[in-house]
């Protein structure tokens, strides 16, 4: 209890600016990389709380297998994050400040608040190139698919991370570093990624000559569908002025309602399939979606059939409690991972990790509906407990 105490400063109204990028030059320009906040650590606690909000005031845009499955890879992703980089940091920090000592140009004042606001640019910049080749180029869509698999667009859909994300951003962030100095470089991209949170919900409609600017939930919509003319569109982070400069801009349209998922959406919830085993353009099974280089082509301008039902298979109401119990659970896991990682070795924090990939798997085979899922389940929570009791 005494954990969650501690975070409850974090999840103040006043934070909530975060969400927006609404920070000043001076309050997030530090001397030092230490010093740095680590601001997606600190909003972890309001965007989960927002999560619930949002999932309370409109039940009928979430589900409960969809939900839980975002919220476990989150932790994931915060965890792996952890274990890559010794201060947990970002991952690719390290690179980055070895390639900004060799290759920089010149030293530039970070207390300058041009120099903030071109840090600014070039972040949001190599964040379109980045996002853009995960996309684009099938060697870096295994760092992104996860995040589009989901069939729902919702905030709980914004913390939908594959766990090892950041290695694929990693090689385009470094591009700044001929000018960037490391502690700009690392507030920017925790700010970029906290911006993005808001965008992910379909309540917000169009925002007018705000859209011609930054992104918003409307061409961030565009984004995450799978209709045709929302495939490979609008991969801005902050500022869509990259999409209109480089024509990958699609706006969203009145007269057609908006798919989300996968061009051929996956009919599981398991993370060993999206960790571990994605075959891309296949399905579940290995099965190419569109075999051939002519049905590849056609499939381009086919229509998308929306009225394909979601998947989410339906499971015992006691099931359902059960879980979201072990969800809470596993979150309480998490803060204490959090709150002793500095402390802990290497070894440990790696079993630390795999019990919550266990917990997570196990979870996917409830929702899958999985023959052998309780038998699973009480293994793991046979290794579990012994585990927590050393």
């Amino acid at each position: 209890m005494d954990l969650v105490m501690e975070r409850i400063p974090d999840m103040h109204p006043y934070n909530l600016r975060y969400l927006f990028y609404a920070v000043t030059p001076a309050e997030s320009t530090f001397d030092n990389i230490a010093d740095v906040k680590d601001y997606q650590e600190m909003m972890s606690p309001a965007m989960l709380l927002l999560v619930v909000i949002s999932l309370l005031l409109d039940k009928k845009n979430y589900a409960f297998n969809d939900t839980a499955i975002n919220v476990v890879t989150v932790l994931l992703y915060m965890l792996f994050k952890y274990a890559l980089t010794c201060s947990g940091s970002l991952v690719g920090l390290g690179l980055y400040c070895l390639v900004y000592e060799k290759v920089h140009l010149f030293e530039l004042d970070i207390h300058n608040p041009w120099v903030w606001f071109l840090a600014f640019l070039t972040q949001d910049l190599v964040y379109y190139l980045g996002h853009r080749a995960m996309h684009e180029f099938g060697i870096f869509w295994i760092f992104h698919e996860m995040h589009h698999s989901s069939e729902y667009f919702n905030f709980s859909t914004a913390i939908r991370k594959p766990a090892y994300m950041e290695l694929g951003s990693a090689c385009f962030n470094v591009l700044q570093a001929v000018i960037i100095p490391p502690q700009l470089f690392i507030v920017h991209r925790h700010l970029n990624f906290i911006y993005q949170f808001w965008l992910h919900n379909e309540y917000t409609p169009s925002l007018g000559p705000l859209e011609y600017i930054f992104c918003t939930p409307s061409n961030h919509r565009v984004h995450h569908g799978r209709n045709p003319y929302c495939i490979d569109r609008n991969y801005g982070g902050v500022l869509i002025i990259w999409d209109r400069l480089f024509g990958t801009y699609a706006a969203e349209k009145d007269d057609e309602k908006v798919a989300y998922g996968l061009v051929h959406n996956i009919n599981t919830t398991s993370l060993k399939y999206f960790l571990f085993e994605k075959c891309h353009m296949r399905d579940e099974n290995g099965k190419e979606y569109f075999p051939g280089f002519w049905n590849k082509f056609c499939s381009i301008f086919a229509p998308v059939d929306d009225s394909v039902p979601k998947y989410n298979p339906e499971i015992p109401f006691a099931e359902k409690v059960y879980l979201f119990i072990q969800g809470l659970m596993l979150v309480l896991f998490y803060l204490e991972i959090n709150h002793k990682r500095m402390t802990m070795g290497y070894v440990d924090l790696s079993i630390q990790i795999a019990l919550v990939v266990v917990a997570g798997q196990t979870a996917s085979y409830y929702f899958d509906k999985h023959p052998g899922a309780i038998a699973i389940d009480f293994c793991r929570n046979l290794v579990t407990t012994g585990k927590l009791r050393q």
